[in-house]
């Protein structure tokens, strides 16, 4: 995943040269003092996979937009709130039979529950290693037991109805977990609420909802690209009032652990915190200022391209999505048995764990000489055992402290 993010004030999106270069124009916005930074594209030369929009003023020409689609570069807008409003996508792929295959698949309870089980597991299965990730560094086993408990009961569920209650406690656990992790300066309450925290009343939820925006546009694209219908969903329900992407929002449950990994490692190491935010009183939530924005979104895209291994193939996550996709259609027209949404399974592993942090703050100066760590360096691991922060260790260093008693 490269996502361009555009934001501020005066954001512009046109073609130039037309008849001699026909280059793409993007103008980025601006939220304080700072120059416009305008940058020009060849066509077939696009350094970004999508461009995300998330300004207050600004126009795309319709030139643009046929620029884009040309060479296959979705647009995905964003309302105040980080949400997801509206998206660009290139034409996709008229597959009646897939469509089909995809109504029938919902007005068939035995298939529509096996596709609502796989979605729940994988998602649980997911949110039970992220907390096994965060048991490495804080004190949340009771939180983790208690979490264990109410995913456990995925088993007695029988119908799409219970698989959304056993996934609803689960999560409101999952949650319950994150806040104890969390220094009670970011106020997060939690996740569950009456509105899933749209508003966000904390940076920590208005980081997630940035970032799960990010993550539905990966899921639109991956639908679209696929050729399925994207309102006709397995595990949540369409609704007749009001346009809802119900399939875009059941193939993200299985990788929402993506941005959740990615914002509390972006609070741990204090590459966000809340000089990141500012809060508006007009209708009191938070909201990105522009440089860290910028910052989260790399930090994003580092995240989704992580390889990983799957079918004898090292993929990013971003195809791994559309992979996944391609694999849900095959399922529904027939041509594959079985779907399981759980693997690929990330490896996550971290270093500064509690372990290794006790054995840092316990080592003295004469043990830290035999093994060859120098006393400045004894000192800074000291301070950095001590402080909050997720740090990292060379390979030398790690593998001297792998030697110490």
């Amino acid at each position: 995943m490269n996502s361009l993010v555009l934001s501020g004030w005066g954001v512009k999106i046109s073609v130039q040269g037309l008849k001699s270069a026909s280059e793409l124009t993007v103008t980025d916005g601006r939220e304080d003092m700072r120059q416009h930074v305008t940058t020009r594209y060849r066509p077939r030369r696009f350094s970004h996979d999508s461009i995300v929009v998330d300004g207050y003023s600004g126009y795309v020409s319709l030139r643009a937009l046929h620029w884009l689609s040309r060479n296959q570069i979705p647009v995905y807008v964003l309302d105040a709130d980080g949400s997801l409003l509206s998206s660009i996508l290139p034409a996709m792929p008229l597959k009646a039979d897939l469509r089909v295959a995809q109504v029938r698949a919902m007005d068939n309870p035995e298939k529509k529950f096996s596709i609502a089980h796989a979605l729940v597991k994988a998602k649980i299965a997911r949110s039970l290693q992220v907390l096994e990730w965060l048991e490495q560094r804080y004190d949340v086993e009771r939180e983790i037991r208690m979490t264990k408990r109410e995913a456990a009961k995925l088993g007695n569920g029988d119908t799409v109805p219970e698989l959304r209650t056993v996934e609803g406690r689960t999560a409101l656990r999952y949650w319950e977990t994150f806040r104890k992790a969390l220094p009670e300066s970011l106020a997060f309450a939690g996740r569950m609420t009456t509105t899933h925290q749209n508003n966000a009343s904390d940076p920590f939820n208005a980081a997630l909802n940035f970032g799960y925006s990010i993550l539905q546009g990966e899921v639109r694209r991956a639908v679209n690209s696929v050729g399925l219908e994207p309102s006709l969903g397995f595990l949540h329900d369409f609704s007749n009032y009001q346009t809802k992407q119900s399939l875009v929002y059941d193939l993200m449950e299985p990788y929402r652990w993506l941005i959740d990994l990615t914002v509390f490692q972006a609070f741990e190491s204090e590459s966000l915190d809340w000089r990141s935010f500012y809060f508006t009183a007009d209708d009191y939530r938070y909201r990105f200022t522009h440089e860290a924005k910028k910052r989260f979104v790399e930090t994003l895209n580092e995240r989704f391209n992580v390889g990983v291994l799957y079918k004898g193939q090292v993929l990013r996550w971003d195809t791994v999505i559309e992979r996944k996709a391609t694999e849900l259609g095959r399922f529904l027209s027939g041509r594959l048995s079985e779907l399981d949404f759980g693997e690929p399974a990330p490896s996550l592993v971290r270093e500064d764990d509690r372990g290794l942090r006790a054995k840092i703050l316990s080592l003295t100066s004469s043990g830290a000489k035999r093994l060859g760590i120098p006393k400045q360096s004894l000192h800074d691991l000291r301070v950095k055992s001590r402080s909050g922060r997720s740090f990292k260790l060379y390979g030398g260093t790690r593998r001297k402290l792998a030697n110490a008693v």
